[in-house]
């Protein structure tokens, strides 16, 4: 059951997160999906919380990828640090595009029942990011003497 569990969150990633495909979030997350942890407040609950969420993340940055770097299973959890990475392209949490690449990483910790994803929880380094995309571009050659 460990390694089942394993492939459909393997398979939300690849498919939802990396390409954006939301049409595959009904069938990979249960219809009382709940996210203990919403990385943007004031979105919806369930699988439209979910749709809506990654439509804005692909929206503001385009070429998002996220890496596995470690996954393990028992029973109906899963657990997953990942590295996020993507370029700020398109508007995103009321900030306009900067064209900063950010990196940052996620721990998640997944529940599945019947084959699907039935609750979320996330640990992300927000205050990462926000500096990452709020940071002042530096100019080459500045600050050397």
């Amino acid at each position: 059951m460990s390694e089942v569990n394993k492939s459909i969150v393997r398979r939300f990633v690849d498919e939802v997160v990396n390409r954006g495909d939301l049409g595959a979030v009904d069938e990979l997350l249960s219809p009382n999906y709940l996210d203990h942890d919403a990385l943007i407040p004031g979105l919806p609950g369930g699988r439209e919380g979910a749709k809506r969420l990654y439509a804005l993340l692909h929206a503001g940055f385009p070429d998002l990828e996220v890496t596995i770097e470690d996954f393990v299973a028992e029973g109906d959890r899963v657990a997953l640090r990942s590295l996020w990475r993507g370029t700020h392209r398109g508007e995103f949490g009321g900030m306009a595009p900067t064209g900063r690449t950010v990196a940052f990483e996620n721990l998640e910790l997944l529940r599945l029942q019947k084959g699907q994803i039935v609750e979320h929880w996330s640990i992300v380094d927000n205050r990462n990011l926000l500096q990452q995309l709020q940071q002042a571009p530096q100019n080459k050659g500045e600050g050397h003497e």
